[in-house]
Parts: structure tokens; C-alpha cells; sequence
């Protein structure tokens, strides 16, 4: 995936209500593949959580204890300034950084070329006219005091505050261009400034800065309450590709669909009973934040099946787990920054390596200093050395990185290299640029993309590392 930080200079964006014919459904896009695919040298068998388990002496050793996880989380922000703890920010911040960032977003994205879903160019005037207004940069004070909050739902992080797609290419409507990632429910959130008309916000996340659907976000009346909640040492972890939450203990009204790795805070139970107790036989019973009339937080119980793919605290950090988890979203949806409820490649790892307690970063490239460095090269160069390399990696916590692209480490079988990732297409020409649509997450080996131009996943390949 292309780092949040860079795409904050090669966006664009126009108002929605003037143009809501450039929205583009789901249901306008090719129709997906059928998956999983077999690719490369991939065998059915090799479709298998187990069969690369089976291989490993030792998949149940505990690479890191719970402890040793909250030490590992707590020193990436350190490592990775794109890595934000929300709980250590300033309380109280200038304001001029925030305005001059604003500002230099702005007029950078203007000046882009960008087309819209019909095929149309964005005329530069539509930002003057329609967007200098919304993002009112000369309004943010000086200086800011943070508000805090928590996402109600699922939400995007957005370069400007607009929903419309904003393509680099005409016809290229799997790539929006405003689009940075999905927050989860319950991610916490810094909010900085709003736009001129209470629709949008702009907040430091964990993983990204942005704008977000101000509705989307239940205001906390502190910073202690929304940790309390959203760091609860009581929690289940969503361990399926996703989950429904339902509204009655019954189960019967489905409220939201969240995604792996997504943390739900259990409701307590009263002072000397088992915490395992549920309100049923059938649902376990947490938190979920509301989004008052008023802006502010307030909370309702919500239902989670007990015989749904849910863990209570998180998995064991094993290769075992790993696999399995990476193995649940074979033939998922891909989607770029989170678009259409799908992962691009570093949404994958992810989500994968977050339902076992390991909060990465985001970004391919921040996510492969987040570790231990096995060797880094550059592109087409040192065969020999990425060989050894990979080699030195250990299965289900090696990642293989290329410029724009994260995968999981599955093995070697006789000579060839194997790996799970997340990608929307395989190039298949050495003179041009054409490409069978792939779009879900796959099993290859790392010949994948060898018969064209920009050569195999091998040969890009500039960073061995170890989530470990």
C-alpha cells in the first residue's frame, strides 16, 4: 500500500452534494473473481491453514508472552512516528502546524490531475468554490484543545472531507485517492478541528491523520473515560474475517459487521461473579459507544454470539495462530485502504497480526521496521542475499516486502518461496501494462508478476523482516 504520509500530497477532492452522480457502487465495479485462485505453483492442498502448520517443528511455542506483547506494542510509537499512542499526546496543542498542514494539503491536492467516475477531470475551481470554505483552515485555533473520542463504527480516514472518488486514472475506481484506511470500531482518536459545516472532522488516529465523518465518531467527556473503555483489559477479540453484533440478546437484529482485530469491551459482571458469566447460554455482552443527538459518548449493550469466531483476550502468539488467522481471509475481498469492506496488502497483515494482541502500523513500509530487520536490498539486485534471507525467516512472522506491497511468509518447497498476501492484480506483459484482475487475498509463490515488465515479487523484493 502507498504510505499515508505520501498520498497526503497526491490527492484531490470536490463536494458531494453538488455531485452525487460520481459515487461509484460496488455494484458498478467488474464482478470479482472467483477465488481462491490457484497462482503460480500453488497446489489445493496448499489452500490449508495446516498444511503449512504441519510443517513447522515447533508451531505452538510461545513467540511472545502477553507481557512481552505490551512491551513490543508500546515501543513501536517510539520507533515509528507514523505510530501514534493517542493516550500520550498533548492535551493542548498550537495551532499553527495543524493550520499550515491543512493549508499545504489543500493547495498541493488542487493542483493535482485527477478524474472523477464518469471520466471527467476535476476542475481546479470546484476547490476554490466549494472546499477552501469547508476546510477552513484559518479557523483552527491557537491553541487547540484536544477533544477525544472513539469511532461508533467502522469508518474511513479521508484526505479532505468528501465521499467522492477522486481517480488517478480514468477508470481505475478501485483506487480513490482520498482514501487513507478504515478505522475500527472503538479505535480511539484525537480530534483536532472541524469542518465549516459539523459534517466532518479531522483527528489523529493510530495509524493515520485525516478527515472522518463526524457522525461516525461518540465524543468522550475525557481522555481517562474513552481509555477505560477502549483499553479495557476485559475484551473480545474478533478472530473471523468479520463478525455480526446484534442489538438483542436474542440475536435476531444485526446492529454492525466488524472486522479481524477489531476489540469489544465485555460489560463487568457484578462484584464477586465469574467473569466468564454471559446474560445467556447463546451471547456475550459488551460496549458499544453511541453517538448522542448532542455529539457526546453514550453506551449500550450490544450481543456477541458465544459460538462465534471470537477469542476472550487474544489468541496465543504462536506461528500456529498466525497462520490460522492469515488463512481465515483466503479469497477476502481486496480493498484499498479499507474501500468496500475488503484489505490491501498491508490491511492484511494487519488485521491478521492485530487479533493476536500485535497493534503494527499501517503502512507496508512502517510495518516492516516494526520488528526485527532480517536484511534489506534494492529492487532486481542480490538474488543470493534475499535468498538467504527469506531462508532466515521464520514462517507466519517473516514479512517479504516490495516498494507498495506486504506479504506473509508461508515456506520454501523445493526451491520455491511461498507466500499469503492481499493484491488486486498480476501483470502480464513485458510491454505493457496489461494485467489479470486477482482482487482477494492469495497463495503464491514469489515467480507471481515474472512474465512482465516490473518483473516477479522476487525480484522487488527490498526488505526481509520478523514481526518478533
Amino acid at each position: 500500500m502507498r504510505q499515508i504520509r505520501t498520498l497526503l500530497f497526491f490527492l484531490a477532492l470536490f463536494n458531494l452534494s453538488f455531485y452525487p452522480s460520481l459515487l461509484a457502487d460496488d455494484d458498478d465495479l467488474p464482478p470479482l473473481p472467483k477465488g481462491p485462485l490457484l497462482l503460480t505453483s500453488v497446489t489445493p492442498e496448499q489452500f490449508s491453514a495446516d498444511y503449512w502448520i504441519n510443517r513447522l517443528p515447533d508451531p505452538d511455542r510461545l513467540l511472545k508472552t502477553p507481557e512481552e506483547l505490551k512491551e513490543f506494542n508500546e515501543a513501536i510509537p517510539l520507533e515509528i512516528k507514523e505510530r501514534v499512542d493517542i493516550f500520550k499526546m498533548d492535551p493542548v496543542r498550537r495551532g499553527r502546524p495543524i493550520r499550515e498542514q491543512l493549508e499545504l494539503e489543500y493547495s498541493t491536492l488542487k493542483r493535482r490531475v485527477l478524474f472523477d467516475v464518469t471520466d471527467g477531470r476535476i476542475p481546479e475551481s470546484l476547490f476554490e468554490q466549494e472546499i477552501k470554505p469547508l476546510v477552513q483552515p484559518e479557523n483552527v485555533p491557537d491553541p487547540i484543545k484536544m477533544r477525544w473520542g472513539a469511532a461508533a463504527r467502522p469508518t474511513s480516514v479521508r484526505a479532505l472531507p468528501s465521499d467522492v472518488k477522486m481517480l488517478e486514472k480514468l477508470r481505475d475506481f478501485e483506487f480513490d485517492q482520498l482514501q487513507f484506511t478504515l478505522i475500527k470500531l472503538w479505535t480511539p482518536v484525537g480530534i483536532f478541528h472541524e469542518s465549516s459545516d459539523d459534517r466532518w472532522f479531522y483527528i489523529q488516529a493510530p495509524y493515520a491523520r485525516g478527515w472522518v465523518k463526524a457522525k461516525d465518531i461518540a465524543i468522550f467527556p475525557d481522555r481517562k473515560k474513552l481509555k477505560k473503555f477502549s483499553k479495557s483489559e476485559h475484551f473480545l477479540a474478533v478472530t473471523g474475517e468479520s463478525l455480526p453484533i446484534f442489538r438483542d440478546p436474542e440475536l435476531k437484529e444485526i446492529l454492525l459487521r466488524p472486522s479481524m482485530g477489531t476489540i469489544l469491551p465485555l460489560v463487568e459482571p457484578a462484584p464477586g461473579n465469574d467473569f466468564s458469566a454471559k446474560p445467556s447460554q447463546t451471547a456475550y455482552s459488551i460496549w458499544m459507544p453511541v453517538k448522542k443527538s448532542s455529539g457526546r459518548s453514550g453506551f449500550r449493550r450490544a450481543y456477541v454470539d458465544s459460538k462465534s469466531d471470537v477469542s476472550k483476550g487474544f489468541l496465543p502468539y504462536t506461528q500456529r495462530s498466525i497462520i490460522r488467522q492469515a488463512f481465515k481471509l483466503l479469497g477476502a475481498r481486496y480493498g484499498w485502504g479499507g474501500m468496500y469492506n475488503g484489505r490491501d496488502c498491508s490491511g492484511f497483515t494487519h488485521d491478521v497480526f492485530l487479533s493476536l494482541g500485535v497493534d503494527l502500523p499501517r503502512g507496508s513500509k512502517e510495518q516492516a521496521f516494526a520488528g526485527t530487520q532480517i536484511n534489506h536490498f534494492e529492487p532486481y539486485e542480490d538474488a543470493e542475499g534475499k535468498i538467504q534471507a527469506i531462508r532466515s525467516a521464520a514462517p507466519g512472522v517473516g514479512l517479504l516486502r516490495m516498494p507498495h506491497h506486504q506479504m506473509l511468509y508461508l515456506g520454501e518447497i523445493n526451491g520455491r518461496f511461498y507466500a499469503i498476501h492481499s493484491t488486486w492484480a498480476e501483470r502480464i506483459s513485458m510491454t505493457s501494462d496489461d494485467k489479470n484482475r486477482i482482487n482477494q487475498v492469495v497463495v503464491s509463490d514469489l515467480t507471481l508478476n515474472g512474465n512482465s515488465y516490473l518483473g516477479s515479487l522476487f525480484d522487488r523484493i527490498i526488505s526481509v523482516s520478523e514481526v518478533n
